[in-house]
């Protein structure tokens, strides 16, 4: 296969639609021509492993009979590339407020805080430095939108998990805000009972609560809020006609975004997230991973359409960190079962998210958990997955929802998830290293004026400086080394609890 592919190739091996190929090449005209770029779109694949992409390209052409975008983008001669060690302050490790952080102010900080040095020092965010340049400056993800990779552009916080906190600081530099977490904004669901959805009303903000509403709203600045929480998995969503008709995707999540902010005369920045790739992964669930990582396919296929028409625009796309380091094992003689083992992805029908509370063990007298039957379990697999478990797979899963823990050497996989990414990936080929995030350098790939900075191998904190240039912005936000950090840390007494949520 040849690496200098044409459109006509890219066509054909992405799906794209023609105005996306066309998209590229207007992109590529004006980095040739060093062009200041206008507009800037920032794309995170959260929690994306290495291994995602080529999982994303085989399962892509067999779901819907066409490659995937960023795997075409990935074969062009134009595009730049680049690998990022997103290791935060104090650990190679990172979670995705840290990671943000990092591409958003220049510096390092802890894990679980949001654009802080750990004694206290606030640090200016992009967005607020763009919004200083009279940018628009938008926010789309599929998680809440005031979770860690969004706030890391335009928030500022001890705490990541402060997310009522976070949603307040919106008001004063985002003009679209769309995803889930309607459980932040509402009276009834806040802590101080502020109604934020009429405040950001009063600042001029359209709301809209179900998809219907997002394509209806007025002109503008826009806060959409589709879930109490984050918005459910794709793959739930494909299977729920009630899901499909409130709850938008990613693609038209970004295009509704796109169309409100490209009417800036001084242009825009925009981060696009789908994060539900991080939390699929987190559950060991291969099919949820992979239908999220094709719905951020779809909405990078609507950013490219995009610049067709807008070629002053630097399109960035990338990952935050990998998690849980999925890939597909070989099988069967000579490895040949494992391609029809991976088709079996295929069949799922419901999220692990859906799944583990038909598998849970109930409380019984005496706080003793009651394990499903045998026959349960097998149905429940069977409906939802598609597979048919033997006795002692299904053994397993009946163990693990009686005791909860102590069923594998593991202590990452000793969890209903984990037993059944293990159980299923019997199944389907696919293996994973933990339930957590992982230290993988991330893939990076950029077009359009600007793109040609960011190449080689790179770190998390180099962005923020080329984005800075690239916006005519003079700021260099304060540092810490990770000694200093280290001597905080002890200092303050910052210890967090073993276990949480999000790592």
């Amino acid at each position: 296969m040849s690496r200098n592919i044409n459109r006509r190739e890219l066509l054909r091996w992405s799906g794209a639609l023609l105005p996306a190929a066309a998209g590229i090449e207007s992109l590529h005209a004006a980095e040739r021509r060093q062009e200041q770029p206008k507009n800037i779109i920032w794309m995170v694949a959260d929690g994306m492993s290495p291994g995602v992409l080529p999982m994303g390209e085989h399962f892509s052409l067999r779901a819907r009979g066409k490659g995937t975008i960023w795997h075409a983008l990935g074969q062009r001669p134009e595009a730049a590339h680049a690998l990022m060690d997103m290791a935060s302050l104090g650990s190679i490790v990172t979670d995705s407020s840290s990671a943000s952080s990092s591409w958003s102010t220049g510096s390092r900080i802890l894990n679980g805080w949001v654009n802080m040095l750990p004694d206290g020092t606030a640090l200016t965010p992009i967005g607020v430095l763009a919004k200083g340049q009279k940018k628009r400056v938008g926010l789309v993800t599929t998680t809440t939108v005031t979770h860690a990779t969004p706030a890391g552009f335009a928030a500022v916080s001890r705490e990541r998990d402060d997310e009522a906190g976070i949603a307040v600081q919106y008001l004063k530099v985002c003009d679209v805000v769309l995803g889930g977490g309607t459980m932040f904004f509402l009276p009834a669901a806040r802590r101080d009972k502020r109604d934020l959805v009429a405040d950001y009303r009063e600042a001029g903000f359209a709301v809209a609560l179900t998809r219907d509403e997002l394509q209806r709203a007025a002109p503008g600045r826009i806060l959409g809020l589709f879930s109490r929480s984050h918005l459910p998995f794709s793959l739930d969503v494909r299977h729920d006609d009630a899901l499909r008709a409130t709850v938008p995707t990613l693609a038209e999540m970004a295009q509704v975004a796109l169309d409100r902010l490209s009417t800036s005369p001084d242009g825009f920045l925009l981060q696009i997230e789908g994060g539900r790739v991080d939390h699929a992964a987190h559950n060991n669930d291969a099919a949820a991973l992979l239908w999220d990582l094709l719905a951020f396919d779809d909405a990078v296929g609507v950013v490219l359409r995009f610049c067709e028409e807008h070629p002053d625009t630097l399109v960035v796309i990338t990952s935050d960190h990998g998690n849980s380091n999925p890939g597909v094992n070989g099988t069967g003689t000579e490895y040949m079962e494992s391609t029809s083992s991976f088709e079996r992805l295929l069949l799922a029908r419901r999220s692990y998210a859906a799944v583990t509370p038909l598998l849970e063990g109930k409380g019984g007298r005496n706080a003793e958990r009651v394990a499903p039957t045998a026959d349960h379990v097998k149905e429940t697999i069977r409906s939802s997955f598609g597979i048919d478990l033997s006795a002692d797979e299904t053994e397993w899963i009946q163990k693990m929802a009686a005791q909860g823990r102590g069923v594998t050497i593991s202590k990452q996989l000793d969890k209903m998830v984990g037993v059944l990414g293990q159980v299923l990936g019997n199944h389907t080929g696919v293996g994973w290293t933990g339930t957590s995030h992982t230290s993988d350098y991330t893939m990076l790939v950029a077009l359009g004026p600007g793109s040609g900075r960011f190449h080689g191998f790179m770190k998390n904190i180099d962005a923020f400086p080329i984005l800075c240039d690239l916006m005519e912005i003079r700021h260099r936000n304060p540092s810490m080394t990770e000694e200093k950090a280290g001597q905080y840390r002890k200092a303050a007494g910052i210890v967090r609890a073993e276990k949480i949520h999000w790592a």
